[in-house]
């Protein structure tokens, strides 16, 4: 069918990340509006979902909800009222009238007769295989595998239910279909919208202000659906005060960071960030200084229609609340600022990042992480220049080794310093002698190691102070 592939992708994007629990999944309460024929997808418009009260109909409890559909969210084109009701492996949707859009038994793998969008209609089932692994054909359906009922003479007028997260997550009338937008930005600023939060971000800050942003890998297991964990970094941003290049006012920030999974210490460095009255730049990006609120709209770019998503929402890590501004769109990323400091991020995948500790205006918030060291592999601790022509290098080694590093330039990949050595076990230094080092200028570093019982290589890179 067309639309599998789509489905599959949708899928597969989405549900990698979420909140403290797989049914969080759901709490989105945004929704895209799109055709798809001639194997192109477009995108029409928005949805937005309001849950109003529980109801008793017929002696069965629904959830009476209000859906506004909008190509941007100031202006909404249309409003429905639905209920809809999840029991005892049934679906069932009715509209404003109280008549049945949907009645799907979607515990049954056969062929029923169901009603779908009003029609009583004989439907097939296709299970939605969301798996990374394969071989494909080894798919063992769970109430956690999204269920595509379809009318069997036309595949292209379905309803794909996800049993566990009790959620219609994609419905298609054959002319266009509504999907379920799934992930903790999502969630964010669909939390903005209940709660029409707004916020501003004009920081305040001082010098010796620092906030740390902590990153950490995120999934579900399997058999108990609840969110796992694993430390993979954090960052430290300090702001250290004001200068002035070329007349124009910017921030000098420092930033250094650990990687919990490579054992490695980067910085401290420092960078610059310029700031106007109307708002700085992070790089090459933009960020204005504006009141922030719930924004969502179809955008159009390179001849494509896509969505621009924003809202505010707020994250309480051990007892520290703070806000945050959330953004989305079609692609991979997902994009967030901070009212209180200027360091916005980004997270990726399964990858969550949130901020651990803050201290604005000398005022400390949170608690702060602080570096581990691994003793149950080789890795490096520290790389830095203490000369325009020395490296200096601290390595633990779970062995006696023959070892050799190499710096090089990572423009060129030319070696400009090397070494052999033997290592210890434990923690060693050693010094590079290097051609001159550029001021700010980023160089790598690559160890290769041999022993009696192991060899391998690692590598790193740093940044000259020199």
């Amino acid at each position: 069918m067309r639309i599998t592939i789509l489905l599959t992708f949708l899928f597969l994007t989405q549900f990698s990340f979420g909140q403290e629990s797989r049914k969080e999944m759901a709490e989105s309460k945004i929704y895209v509006r799109a055709t798809y024929f001639d194997k192109k997808n477009e995108i029409i418009g928005l949805q937005v979902r309001t849950d109003l009260k529980d109801t008793l109909i017929e002696n069965r409890n629904f959830i009476k909800f209000k859906t506004e559909d909008f190509t941007d969210y100031s202006d909404i084109e249309k409003t429905e009222i639905y209920y809809e009701s999840f029991r005892d492996g049934n679906y069932r949707l009715l509209n404003r009238t109280l008549q049945t859009v949907h009645n799907i038994n979607y515990n049954k793998t056969e062929e029923q007769i169901a009603t779908l969008f009003g029609e009583q209609v004989k439907t097939s089932l296709e299970f939605i295989d969301t798996r990374r692994s394969y071989p494909r054909d080894s798919l063992v359906a769970t109430d956690k595998t999204p269920r595509k009922y379809f009318k069997t003479e036309n595949s292209e007028v379905y309803a794909l239910i996800i049993p566990d997260l009790k959620t219609l997550a994609v419905s298609s009338n054959g002319h266009f279909y509504t999907k379920q937008l799934f992930g903790d930005n999502y969630n964010d600023i669909s939390e903005g919208i209940k709660n029409n939060f707004q916020t501003n971000n004009r920081f305040d800050i001082q010098s010796g202000d620092e906030i740390q942003l902590f990153y950490r890998r995120k999934w579900y297991n399997d058999s108990t659906g609840i969110a796992e964990y694993e430390d993979k970094q954090f960052k430290n941003f300090k702001y250290i005060g004001d200068t002035l290049i070329d007349g124009n006012k910017s921030l000098r920030m420092e930033i250094e960071g650990y990687n919990y999974l490579s054992g490695s210490k980067d910085g401290p460095e420092e960078f610059l960030m310029q700031v106007s009255d109307s708002g700085y730049y992070y790089g090459h990006q933009f960020i204005p200084f504006k009141d922030y609120q719930t924004e969502l709209k179809i955008i159009e770019q390179n001849g494509q229609k896509g969505f621009s998503l924003q809202g505010v929402s707020k994250d309480t890590i051990n007892g520290f609340t703070y806000e945050k501004i959330v953004q989305a769109t079609p692609d991979a990323y997902r994009y967030f600022i901070l009212p209180f400091f200027p360091m916005p991020f980004v997270e990726f995948g399964n990858v969550q990042g949130i901020i651990t500790y803050s201290k604005i205006k000398g005022i400390e918030k949170g608690t702060k992480r602080e570096r581990t060291y691994k003793t149950d592999e080789n890795n490096i601790r520290d790389i830095y220049s203490v000369s325009a022509q020395k490296v200096e290098l601290e390595i633990y080694f779970i062995d006696k080794l023959d070892i050799e590093i190499e710096i090089k330039d990572y423009e060129n990949d030319k070696v400009i310093g090397s070494i052999k050595a033997k290592s210890k076990k434990g923690i060693n230094s050693f010094i590079v002698k290097t051609e001159k080092l550029e001021k700010g200028k980023s160089y790598s570093v690559q160890i290769n190691y041999k022993g009696e019982n192991n060899s391998g290589s690692f590598s790193n890179g740093f940044k000259s102070k020199h």
